[in-house]
């Protein structure tokens, strides 16, 4: 699973808590993940990682035996096997991709290939993937089908997934407050403030704000693009399948994670459209006047 833009500058610290703070980090979905949790409650944070290597293992775009890549393989509307994970990820991105008229798409793989953000090694006949989220048809939570051929990246929304099921992980190992953070796209529970800083696009850090009990995600691609025949790409896929090249840092906070996740890159093409969505999920598109400078 590949990194898909996010700018975050997580610098967590627990706020008046008696608790000392300990951070553990891995790397996974294609980034660093770290899980910030109270000295006493280290014991749960192997589940939390054991939790996210499940979801890499099942999602990843470049591993041959990931659900991902026997979707790809599969006839266009044969019943494929996958993880309850992949299935559930899947049911959001379709209701995703309904509530957003299509901005919101998963099946950008092809487009990704294509623009060389994504590894094109064993898959042939590009053309052939023509297929959108719309054709994803989640038969029961193990079985997909797709009525066309396409290419599936999960890389949009999985990685705030992962988040989520760390923190149901923790929780249910009866951890009271922590933080999950991977690359940026976060997740703090409990009754304790953490205080985040803000990288911008630019890769300077600029503003800070204090969360509690919310997700966050950012988004920016203005150092993660390149031009192929006089043409920039970014990993970031707009509207009738453009490029979405944005020079400022979009941030997102929401209930879970794979929502803020998601809504950035949909914020990064329309952002009154993002913040309509949220709205439904207790979340908004992070505007300037919202954060504080930086200390």
């Amino acid at each position: 699973m590949s990194p898909t833009g996010s700018s975050g500058c997580w610098r967590p610290m627990l706020s008046s808590s008696p608790d000392k703070l300990v951070t553990r980090c891995q790397p996974w979905l294609g980034t660093f993940v770290e899980i910030s949790v109270a000295e006493a409650d280290m014991g749960a944070v192997e589940a939390a990682f054991r939790a996210i290597a499940h979801i890499h293992a099942c999602m990843s775009f470049h591993s041959a035996d990931s659900d991902l890549a026997r979707l790809r393989s599969a006839r266009p509307g044969e019943t494929v096997a996958v993880d309850e994970e992949t299935a559930a990820v899947l049911r959001m991105a379709v209701a995703l991709h309904e509530a957003t008229d299509g901005l919101f798409d998963v099946a950008v793989g092809r487009a990704l290939v294509r623009s060389r953000f994504l590894p094109r090694e064993g898959i042939a006949h590009l053309s052939r993937y023509t297929g959108t989220t719309a054709d994803i048809e989640i038969i029961d939570d193990r079985h997909v089908r797709c009525r066309k051929r396409l290419l599936i990246d999960l890389g949009g929304i999985a990685k705030g997934h992962a988040v989520d099921r760390a923190v149901a992980a923790l929780q249910a190992a009866g951890v009271r407050a922590g933080l999950v953070n991977a690359g940026g796209d976060l997740r703090a529970f409990g009754e304790q403030d953490w205080q985040v800083q803000l990288r911008d696009a630019d890769d300077v850090v600029r503003y800070g704000l204090t969360v509690r009990n919310c997700a966050m995600a950012s988004s920016a691609n203005l150092f993660d693009r390149h031009a192929i025949r006089g043409t920039l790409h970014s990993p970031h896929v707009g509207r009738n399948g453009a490029p979405a090249l944005i020079d400022h840092r979009v941030t997102v906070l929401a209930d879970k994670c794979a929502i803020a996740d998601a809504m950035t890159k949909v914020a990064m093409v329309d952002a009154d459209l993002a913040d309509r969505i949220l709205a439904t999920r207790n979340g908004y598109v992070l505007r300037p006047s919202m954060t504080r400078e930086a200390a």
